[in-house]
């Protein structure tokens, strides 16, 4: 069996393995001969040797075979001379053609593609069902000291995410994009408060640098490539360095290193669900991570730079005897004459000139894929929500209200205001009857006696309150925005006379409401300004919508 033979796509595919693995040995030496340790230069640093791992195939050189055609040639036959034919070469077993094996490998190769999607898509699949039988943290009272700490942990992390617990997870998990979800293992809420605030923030700051994107995609490129060690341990090393980017921060913001230790043991026994989303801790990383937030990493600017131009330096001959060493090679081509070569060259460039379509000066966005709203005015009810139950009190056969509230919205609280209850499976109007006078953990009970009987079906389950606490004559308002908060500045896109782009405004807020927000500079009345979450298209200044 000849090299010769293996076919083009295997023969290619087995060079450009070769490559990364060239590239990755490389890579992996490097930034400990230099000792470099910081965790967002070596997250960058695996990040660009994954991408040009692959990218190699479409930036390097192709070695093209030229195949000439010849003439046959036909040997005259001599009349005076029989040759007998060769004896047949007795083989005890026949091994398998190049061509049969590589038929295999190529089913081998797509097969385990294919398992690897179903599993990911079964893994999101599985996410999805935790999301819907996990429970919000919140629901439970004796949760309220919990949920003040994560209210706390939320506000110093400047990041958005809903806290759940569920029993199908023995370890922290993060994800979502628009909306992320933190789950917690069902023992969370009867941990120290010191471990809760470290694995609070360890979450948070995934949501908030929007790591489940980045794993995803990681998921991806594993399940195309799950052939590939070396792609594997490219993607490995581009996690530890991510997890160990967030390690550094919980440090540095909650200037306690001990608990957080403390937090990632807590968890060095538990399983690991195979779901497309990265847990609290992998136990093969502890060891490296513990070391590093015990290790100083310190480097002058002026040693960083120079170490990484000379590991920069070093790779690129690496990659380059890579692609030398093991050239990928294009389909074989019939030989042509050097004028009939230019010609074509010069056509392909026209053709190419032609065809390239115009750089576009602003983002397109989809009509479909945004919230809008008009600015309005008029009176607007200032309103409070919380989360609670239906109980009843003791002496009483009358079902009444319990919920809770942050100390900040409660007091606007008042006896009598006027409430409604969403049971889920209606609503009924009440009002406030009692309020507790002292505020527990930063939160503070209130009591609605309900107006009306509860709807059919309608039991003493969970439920949402909204009570009215004011209400603002004569003023500018508009629906909330994601991310606005009262008395702060925000800019939004203000959507034009023709609907057809939108161009960044700066809007200062003042009171807000559950679903309303004061306007009080920045817009005019009939105003139409996007209100959904428009970060992806924060460097513009304008932008189109189709």
């Amino acid at each position: 069996m000849t090299f010769a033979k293996v076919p083009l796509w295997l023969s290619n595919l087995a060079f450009w393995s070769a490559q990364v693995a060239v590239l990755a040995l490389a890579a992996g030496f490097l930034p400990r001969l230099f000792r470099i340790y910081q965790p967002r230069v070596l997250l960058v640093y695996w990040r660009t040797l994954l991408a040009i791992s692959l990218l190699l195939p479409f930036i390097e050189p192709w070695r093209h075979v030229e195949s000439i055609a010849a003439p046959a040639v036909v040997p005259p036959i001599d009349v005076t001379r029989v040759v007998a034919p060769p004896a047949p070469v007795l083989s005890h077993w026949n091994l398998p053609s190049v061509q049969i094996i590589a038929q295999v490998l190529g089913v081998v190769i797509f097969v385990g593609i294919v398992a690897r999607f179903v599993i990911f898509a079964l893994g999101l699949l599985r996410l999805r069902q935790f999301r819907r039988t996990s429970s919000p943290l919140s629901s439970r009272v004796e949760n309220v000291e919990s949920i003040a700490l994560l209210e706390q942990m939320r506000a110093r992390v400047k990041a958005r995410a809903e806290f759940r617990l569920s029993a199908d997870v023995d370890s922290p998990v993060t994800f979502g994009f628009s909306a992320p979800v933190i789950l917690f293992p069902e023992t969370f809420p009867s941990m120290d408060a010191r471990l809760q605030a470290a694995i609070a923030c360890h979450e948070l700051l995934h949501a908030r640098r929007h790591d489940w994107v980045h794993h995803l995609v990681e998921e991806i490129i594993r399940a195309a490539l799950w052939f590939h060690p070396a792609i594997a341990w490219l993607i490995a090393r581009v996690r530890l360095a991510r997890e160990q980017v967030v390690d550094h921060e919980v440090v540095r913001l909650t200037k306690s290193p001990e608990p957080y230790v403390e937090a990632l043991l807590e968890f060095t026994n538990g399983r690991t669900a195979t779901i497309p989303a990265p847990p609290f801790l992998v136990e093969r990383q502890l060891a490296q991570r513990v070391a590093l937030m015990l290790k100083e990493v310190h480097m002058s600017r002026a040693r960083l730079i120079s170490s990484l131009t000379v590991i920069a330096c070093t790779l690129a001959l690496a990659a380059t005897f890579a692609v030398w060493t093991f050239p990928l090679k294009a389909a074989p081509r019939v030989a042509r004459s050097a004028t009939q070569t230019v010609m074509t060259l010069e056509t392909s460039s026209r053709t190419v000139a032609q065809e390239q379509p115009p750089v576009a000066s602003k983002p397109v966005v989809d009509a479909n894929t945004i919230w809008t709203d008009k600015v309005k005015k008029g009176d607007m009810v200032l309103q409070v929500r919380g989360e609670g139950e239906l109980v009843r009190p003791d002496g009483s056969i009358r079902l009444v209200a319990r919920v809770l509230l942050p100390e900040n919205m409660a007091r606007d609280v008042h006896l009598d205001q006027s409430a409604s209850i969403d049971t889920h499976n209606g609503v009924v109007p009440g009002h406030v009857v009692a309020l507790a006078l002292n505020s527990v953990s930063g939160m503070r009970g209130i009591r609605i006696a309900l107006d009306s009987a509860l709807p059919q079906g309608a039991g003493a389950s969970k439920l949402d309150a909204t009570i009215d606490v004011g209400k603002l004559e004569n003023v500018l308002y508009i629906g909330r925005p994601v991310n606005s908060n009262p008395n702060s500045e925000l800019s939004l896109f203000k959507v034009g006379d023709n609907g057809k782009e939108a161009v960044r405004v700066n809007v200062k807020f003042g009171r807000a409401s559950v679903s309303t927000i004061q306007v009080l500079s920045g817009l005019n009345l009939g105003d139409t300004v996007i209100l959904s979450d428009m970060a992806p298209y924060g460097k513009f200044d304008r932008i189109q919508i189709k």
